[in-house]
């Protein structure tokens, strides 16, 4: 008494085509389904209810298919096609009509295929794959489940690789290839145990199970069988517990245990029972409580259930159990001491057993067949490894000659550079020590310059100041210890005693600016105001101003540049008060963009530019501005003269 363990996993894997059909990812393009929102989500519900009744009501599940036929029509819908083609391959699948399945899930490849479904069409694969495998046609049946495990594995799902893997394992079972059979299966389980697939982990610890019990290993092979058994339990798997407890009987008697036997048969035939299971798994029941009651001597009970599996197998023309039921009649007639009808029985087995026989020889014939192509297959995959092998060697070989090439040349650049580096690098050293040279020599020069202008203002100081200051206290002298009674005289004493104390004016004015390497507007500013001072004694009547930003009181003019702008405003100055008849002389210093604007404005009678040559005083004035790269501007009128000076802005 033997499950065919197929009808399992096929259930497991249509089901997955329903759900992994909507699983797709960025290695592929993406699934082309031309369904509105509301039709896509009218398929993925007829989808649920298909797989929720095909196995208990294929009526039902027919009219689900006809329900996506429909929708694929109204949207042209190749997706919905794929979809109702691959449940019509499913019904034909469990009905035995493998022919008409075989067509209709390859339909369903074909619309995978055109609306880049892959998941689809390695569903499709598989199916055409189980196919194959229900019809014995093993070498077909690897090469579809190749074909899937290729795609499925491509999109990284795990789960489905391992439902492929373990399909593989179920057909080096049936050639007896024990150890293909068990790397497989082992394969599958790792896979499912690694990614949490209870239901997964349970089908792989059966197989398992069934595996040991083949190889004759029966602790091992109990302890598998309980193991899923138990997890099935976790996961309510009643139809997976029926079908795992039929095929446990099967070592539970074998090894003796024949009280543990009938509880699990009795589990399985109840849940049968309770759920309208599927004949071939109530057929197992039956002959294993059969078997069960035969050896606890209970004829009756061993005779009802015989008889109940024997209407089934009937039904089935099932000539293996039919073999396993005239082997039960003859052990109880046996028991029950009728001889002839226990040869009777004996005599039906041999018959039987020849049909099986036969049978057998012409599986036996294919399974060589297989065998030598899957071999055969096998060389030939071996040579085109050898091949890729060899071909794989040359590339590295070619690779690393690449390499060494690049080395070698990255190694010559590399050399290269760095002696490139190395010479910019003394270049650059050169240069910089060079320009510290230059301008050590320039401080050196101005040191010397400057102590030069030292030199030259304390002697300007010491003997020009004193000279001067002899003169002016000479005149005095003359003035107050002589009467003089000549008007002229006395005024050409006094003109030379101011003149002599304006040059000391502007010789101290000339000796400030030596001595200053910068000259702000502050000190610019506080020293015009010295000089307007003066100016006021003169004229008393004259209103002054001096106004200078906030922001350039601190900006910075060389000494040449600050002299030359303080001779111009003092000349302006002095022009306005001479000559202008102003009530107001105002000096405004202000920034406009990149530059500075310095003004000297009167209100007093002006004068015709036209008419008036210029004197030296206003050529001065605009020589002085134009040395010290300004520009100099004088518009004049009968309202007043304005004095306009740019001169380019440096922020210090």
């Amino acid at each position: 008494m033997k499950i065919n363990f197929k009808i399992i996993v096929t259930v497991v894997l249509f089901y997955v085509s329903l759900h992994f059909s909507q699983a797709q990812t960025a290695v592929f393009p993406k699934v082309i389904t031309n369904l509105s929102k509301k039709d896509s989500v009218k398929v993925d519900e007829l989808s649920t209810m298909f797989f929720d009744s095909v196995y208990t009501n294929i009526k039902k599940s027919r009219a689900y298919s006809k329900q996506i036929f429909a929708i694929a029509k109204r949207n042209n819908s190749n997706y919905s096609y794929s979809k109702g083609y691959n449940f019509l391959g499913i019904i034909c699948d469990l009905q035995g009509k493998f022919d008409s399945a075989k067509i209709y899930y390859n339909k369903s490849l074909y619309y995978s295929k055109t609306i880049h479904s892959k998941t689809s069409e390695a569903s499709a694969y598989n199916n055409l794959g189980l196919i194959d495998w229900n019809e014995g046609n093993f070498s077909p049946a690897l090469i579809q489940y190749q074909k899937a495990l290729v795609i499925f594995e491509k999109l990284n799902r795990q789960e489905y690789v391992a439902n492929v893997l373990s399909n593989i394992g179920e057909i080096y079972r049936d050639l007896d290839d024990l150890k293909k059979f068990e790397f497989y299966m082992s394969k599958s389980f790792e896979i499912r145990k690694k990614i949490n697939d209870e239901y997964g982990m349970s089908v792989s610890l059966i197989n398992l199970a069934n595996l040991y019990h083949k190889k004759k290993e029966y602790n091992q092979a109990i302890k598998y069988y309980e193991s899923g058994i138990l997890l099935k339990r976790k996961l309510q798997d009643l139809l997976g517990i029926a079908i795992a407890n039929t095929d446990f009987s099967v070592i539970l008697l074998e090894t003796g245990h024949v009280q543990k036997a009938k509880k699990v048969l009795e589990e399985a035939l109840k849940i049968c029972k309770e759920n309208d299971a599927e004949s071939n798994i109530l057929e197992n029941a039956y002959l294993g409580l059969s078997e069960v009651y035969i050896d606890l001597n209970q004829l009756e009970k061993a005779k009802m259930y015989n008889q109940n599996a024997f209407l089934i197998i009937e039904k089935l023309k099932d000539s293996k159990r039919l073999l396993n039921y005239y082997n039960n009649e003859e052990k109880i007639s046996l028991l029950e001491k009728n001889f002839k009808r226990a040869h009777l029985y004996l005599k039906k087995q041999d018959s039987v057993s020849k049909v099986i026989e036969g049978l057998d020889i012409k599986k036996a014939i294919h399974l060589y067949e297989t065998k030598y192509q899957t071999e055969k297959k096998e060389k030939e995959l071996l040579k085109s490894k050898s091949l890729a092998l060899e071909a794989e060697a040359e590339i590295k070989k070619k690779n690393f000659q690449f390499i060494l090439l690049f080395v070698f040349v990255f190694g010559i650049l590399l050399v290269s550079y760095l002696v490139y580096r190395q010479q910019k690098l003394k270049q650059k050293q050169q240069q910089q020590e060079f320009e510290l040279k230059t301008a050590i020599s320039q401080i050196e020069n101005q040191n010397k310059l400057q102590e030069q202008r030292l030199n030259i203002s304390r002697d300007l100081h010491d003997n020009i100041g004193s000279q001067l200051t002899f003169i002016i206290s000479s005149v005095d002298n003359v003035k107050y210890a002589f009467d003089i009674d000549n008007k002229k005289l006395d005024d050409k004493l006094t003109n030379i005693s101011s003149f002599a104390k304006e040059t000391i004016v502007e010789l101290r004015d000339t000796i400030w600016a030596m001595n200053s390497d910068e000259i702000s507007f502050e000190d610019l500013e506080s020293r015009i105001h010295n000089f307007i001072q003066k100016a006021k004694e003169a004229k008393d009547e004259i209103q002054f101003s001096f106004h200078t930003e906030t922001e350039l009181k601190n900006q910075k003019l060389t000494s040449i540049e600050g002299m030359n702008l303080y001779r111009t405003i003092q000349e302006a100055v002095n022009n306005a008060i001479k000559y202008a008849n102003a009530s107001s002389i105002s000096i405004a210093v202000k920034r406009i963009e990149n530059e500075i604007q310095i003004t000297i404005q009167d209100n007093g009678i002006g004068f015709d530019e036209t008419a008036i040559l210029k004197g030296n005083g206003l050529k001065n004035m605009q020589k002085r501005i134009e040395n010290i790269d300004g520009k100099f501007d004088l518009v004049s009128s009968n309202e007043g003269t304005s004095i306009n000076i740019f001169l380019k802005l440096e922020m210090n």
